[in-house]
């Protein structure tokens, strides 16, 4: 762990100064004010009493603030069964954020294995079914507006940019969790501090920072767990997020069990939208472990669009991604891997089949301001090509996803745009089309990284 000067940090923004005002009002640059906050440095004399009046404390008090320095909380507990530790947690680790470099956020350790999947049983097991509906007022509507305001933004494809003021919402929300006396507020609260964890933990990912991305997820979960039974569709989604996070990371059995710990959590009459997710993650995650489970990932594929048609309830905002089209894709990505490594060619041209089906359907029917999406569409359908040994039209597909993957900022889109490139290769690599794709893919991503 990192030391921080937090109290530094917390009167600065009492007062509304970014970095960048302090660093004016004392005269030096933004980055001598990061590491006065990092305690890496100490204020010299003849910039402390500027320091301390612009954030209007006297010198005494200046320097309690500079001697308050504590290690920063570059991680979340697992346990969940700490009956307050929402707050303060998720306090915590978004200042740590909004106050760390990309490189150091990049380093953040995974938890993986029985790590990860016995804490997350633990909260299924803790779930607290006798809490009261949160309550609804002016001010929670007005923030659930932000929230809204900010899935916006990650349609768009700019969830890289609008990462740190997602965050900087979370920390004032936890603030305000933290400093309420009244339970209702704090019970309202609760589930917009949820809400925004997870989207902080989407885009994260998105952004290219596991590392944290599932420690948002873990702060998700921790104010789901104490908001009750109403947020309970919420936090299984975020198991969910959390499962898709493991299957991009390689680690299959992992995404396999949190699918299925969601599910059992889960009541049956409990939200579809989410029930119709889990069981096509389930799917992915099955189809990924091989041919021996073919049968449970078409199974689980299968019953995933069976569930998604039994919806009646409207869609939750916070799955407001969660159509038709994305039910198809995430049915096709089962089928496509089932095609890719099929056993014999009856059931490769089946699963192929099934892939381009709705691999198709969910490209004809995709919102044309879902940019991240599209291009993804584009991506799916080229490795359907690939696994249909259409090489010419694979390249075709992939070209068509680079282009719309100019203006979208998204490390989800080159990571898959990579993989379709490595897969492609393995099976066409003496293709002059193939060659050529490789350099302009190369090109576009040195340009974007």
């Amino acid at each position: 762990m990192a030391l921080k000067r937090t109290h530094l940090v917390r009167r600065r923004k009492e007062l509304g100064h970014s970095q960048e005002d302090l660093a004016a009002l004392v005269g030096v640059d933004r980055s001598t004010v990061i590491r006065w906050e990092r305690a890496e440095t100490e204020p010299q004399p003849w910039h402390r009493r500027k320091l301390a009046t612009a954030l209007r404390v006297s010198a005494d008090e200046l320097t309690a603030l500079l001697e308050a320095a504590s290690d920063a909380p570059d991680s979340v507990s697992l346990d969940f069964s700490r009956s307050s530790a929402a707050q303060s947690l998720t306090e915590g680790f978004s200042m740590y954020d909004l106050t760390s470099r990309r490189r150091i956020l990049e380093g953040l350790t995974l938890l993986s294995g029985a790590a990860l999947i016995l804490p997350i049983r633990q909260w299924v097991a803790l779930l607290d079914l006798d809490r009261d509906e949160p309550i609804r007022t002016e001010d929670v509507e007005g923030l659930r507006d932000v929230v809204a305001l900010f899935r916006r933004w990650d349609d768009s494809g700019a969830s890289g940019l609008k990462r740190k003021a997602v965050v900087g919402q979370l920390s004032a929300v936890a603030e305000n969790v933290g400093e309420t006396g009244d339970t209702r507020t704090r019970n309202a609260l609760l589930p917009i501090m949820a809400d925004l964890a997870q989207l902080a933990g989407w885009m994260a990912y998105d952004n290219g920072l596991p590392g944290a991305a599932q420690r948002y997820y873990l702060l998700a979960l921790h104010a789901c767990k104490e908001a009750g039974p109403a947020v309970l569709p919420l936090g299984v989604k975020v198991i969910g997020d959390m499962a898709k996070l493991s299957r991009a990371l390689g680690n299959y059995e992992d995404s396999l069990h949190l699918a299925q710990s969601g599910l059992y959590a889960l009541p049956r009459t409990a939200s579809k939208h989410v029930r119709a997710e889990l069981l096509a993650l389930e799917a992915g995650a099955y189809a990924r472990l091989g041919s021996g489970e073919a049968l449970n990932a078409v199974r689980s594929a299968e019953t995933s669009r069976e569930v998604w048609h039994e919806a009646a309830e409207p869609t939750p905002s916070w799955m407001y991604y969660m159509d038709e089209s994305e039910v198809d894709c995430l049915v096709a990505n089962t089928y496509t891997q089932l095609a890719l490594h099929a056993g014999g060619a009856a059931h490769q041209r089946h699963y192929a089949d099934r892939a381009e089906h709705h691999t198709l359907r969910a490209r004809h029917n995709r919102a044309e301001d879902y940019k991240r999406s599209r291009v993804l569409d584009e991506v799916r359908l080229a490795r359907v090509r690939l696994s249909q040994r259409e090489p010419m039209e694979a390249v075709e597909a992939a070209t068509t996803a680079l282009r719309l993957a100019g203006p979208v900022r998204s490390s989800i889109v080159r990571k898959r745009l990579a993989e379709f490139h490595t897969e492609l290769v393995a099976r066409h690599g003496d293709e002059s089309v193939v060659r050529e794709f490789g350099g302009r893919l190369h090109e576009q991503l040195r340009t974007r990284t």
